[in-house]
C-alpha cells in the first residue's frame, strides 16, 4: 500500500497531470454549456432560451407523459401547432418546442433538412402507419413520451469526455516505467527488497487507478450535470427518436439499435467506453515498459491508437487491400507483439527470431480467417468510445447474437495480456 500510494503521488503530482485534468474538465463543462445556452423553445408564441427553455419543455411534456396514442398526437398539435419559422442563421425551426417538433419529425408530413429544404407540417398520420409505429409494434415495445433530451446530451458529453481522456491517459501513464529507465533509476530501484516485485505491481495498479478514476470523474460529472439541468426522465423511450436519427433501421425485422430503450443504449455506451479507457491504459503501460523515454512511449502509444483508424479510413474503398486489412487487424498484431514477452531467451538467435515471428504471424493468420465473422476493428479504444460505431456492430447482431459479449471479452483479455506483459517486460529489462 505504501508503494502504491507513492506511485499514485508520482503521477498526480506532475504538472502535466494537473493541467491535463483541468483541460479535460473545462472542455467538458464548456461543451455541456453549449447544449444549455443553445436551448430554445416556443410555447404559446412566447420564446424561451437557455435553462428556462429546458425547464419549460420539461413542464409541458409532463401533461402528455406515458404511452403515446393518436389522441395525444392530435392534442399536441391542436395545442402548440406545427413549427414553421425558419432562419438562415439557425438550422432548425425557430418556433418549435420539444413536443411539436417530436410529432412533426415522427408522425406528420413535415420535415426540416435545412433552412432552404423544409416542409411545414399540415397533417398527422396514425401512429400505426408511421415507421416508428411499425417498428414499435414489430418489437412489442410501446412508444413512450417523456422528456428524454437529457440522455442525448449525456451520450454526447460522455463520448467527448472519453475522447479527451485518451490523450490525457497517454500523457499521464507513459512515464510510469519509461521515466525511470530514461533517468537510469531502474537499476537502483531493483536493488531494493521490493523493487522487482511489489514496486512493479504498484506502478501498474496506480496507472489503472488513474485511468479508472478519470473515467469515474467524467461519468459522475456528466451524470450530475444532466440530472441537475435536464433530468433523467425518458429511459423507456426508443433510441431512434431520442438520438434524433433520420430513419428507422429495418433490418432484423426492426430488432436493432433503433428500437432499443435509450436506457439500454446508455448502459451499453457506459460499458464500452469504460472498456475503451481501460484498454488504452493497458496499451500505454505496455509501451511505457518497452520504451527508453516517456516521449517515445507517448508517440508509440498514440500511433498504435490512431494508425488503425487511419488505415481503415484510407483503405475503405477496397476491403481486400492490405491497408484496410492492416487497420482491421491492428489490435490482433499488437496482441501478438505482446505475447512475444513470454518467449524465453534462446542461445540460438535464429530460433528465437523464428519463434517471435510466429507470435505475430499466427494471431494475424487467425485474424484474417475470422475477420468477416468477428469485428476485431471495433475492439480498438477509439471505436469503443464512438457510439456511431455501435450501429455497425448492431448489424452483426443479426447473424451473431453473441457479438457484443465477445467484443467485451476480447477487450478484457487483451487488456489483461498487455498488463501482464508490461509487468514481465519491465522486470526482465
Amino acid at each position: 500500500m505504501r508503494l502504491y500510494k507513492a506511485e499514485l503521488y508520482k503521477i498526480y503530482s506532475k504538472k502535466i497531470f494537473v493541467f491535463g485534468a483541468l483541460a479535460v474538465s473545462t472542455i467538458m463543462l464548456l461543451y455541456f454549456s453549449i447544449f444549455v445556452i443553445n436551448a430554445q423553445t416556443t410555447i404559446n408564441d412566447v420564446k424561451y432560451t437557455g435553462y428556462q427553455a429546458i425547464q419549460m419543455d420539461r413542464e409541458i411534456t409532463k401533461e402528455f407523459e406515458g404511452v403515446l396514442t393518436d389522441e395525444k398526437v392530435t392534442q399536441i398539435i391542436e395545442k402548440y401547432g406545427f413549427p414553421n419559422g425558419v432562419s438562415q442563421r439557425r438550422n432548425e425551426f425557430l418556433d418549435k418546442n420539444f413536443l411539436n417538433n417530436f410529432v412533426m419529425c415522427e408522425f406528420s408530413d413535415g420535415y426540416f433538412h435545412g433552412w432552404d429544404d423544409y416542409h411545414v407540417g399540415t397533417l398527422t398520420y396514425p401512429i400505426a402507419e408511421t415507421e416508428l409505429g411499425k417498428a414499435s409494434e414489430s418489437v412489442g415495445k410501446p412508444i413512450v413520451l417523456e422528456y428524454s433530451y437529457g440522455w442525448t446530451v449525456f451520450n454526447r458529453v460522455l463520448e467527448t469526455g472519453c475522447l479527451l481522456a485518451l490523450p490525457f491517459i497517454l500523457l499521464a501513464l507513459s512515464p510510469i516505467f519509461s521515466e525511470e529507465r530514461h533517468i537510469n533509476m531502474r537499476q537502483i530501484l531493483f536493488t531494493t527488497k521490493e523493487g522487482k516485485t511489489t514496486d512493479v505491481t504498484a506502478k501498474i495498479l496506480a496507472g489503472m487507478t488513474v485511468a479508472v478514476g478519470a473515467y469515474a470523474v467524467i461519468f459522475v460529472l456528466n451524470l450530475g450535470l444532466v440530472w441537475l439541468v435536464f433530468g433523467l426522465d425518458g429511459g423507456d423511450c426508443l433510441y431512434k427518436w431520442v438520438m434524433e436519427e433520420n430513419y428507422v433501421r429495418t433490418w432484423n425485422n426492426y430488432h436493432n439499435i433503433s428500437t432499443m430503450f435509450i436506457k439500454d443504449f446508455i448502459l451499453l455506451a457506459i460499458g464500452f467506453s469504460f472498456l475503451g479507457i481501460v484498454e488504452a491504459a493497458a496499451i500505454t503501460l505496455y509501451f511505457s515498459a518497452h520504451s527508453a523515454s516517456p516521449f517515445q512511449a507517448v508517440i508509440i502509444s498514440a500511433l498504435c491508437l490512431i494508425a488503425p483508424v487511419c488505415f481503415s479510413t484510407f483503405g475503405r474503398g477496397n476491403y481486400n487491400s492490405i491497408l484496410y486489412i492492416a487497420g482491421q487487424l491492428f489490435n490482433v498484431f499488437l496482441l501478438g507483439l505482446a505475447v512475444m514477452s513470454f518467449i524465453p531467451t534462446f542461445s540460438n538467435k535464429k530460433c528465437q527470431f523464428i519463434v517471435q515471428a510466429l507470435c505475430c504471424i499466427l494471431p494475424l493468420t487467425v485474424g484474417i480467417y475470422f475477420r468477416r465473422k468477428f469485428p476485431f476493428y471495433y475492439t480498438l479504444p477509439f471505436l469503443l468510445i464512438i457510439t456511431e460505431a455501435y450501429g455497425d456492430i448492431d448489424i452483426l447482431l443479426t447473424y451473431y447474437p453473441w457479438i457484443r459479449g465477445a467484443i467485451s471479452l476480447f477487450v478484457i483479455a487483451t487488456s489483461v495480456v498487455f498488463v501482464i506483459c508490461s509487468h514481465k517486460k519491465y522486470r526482465t529489462l
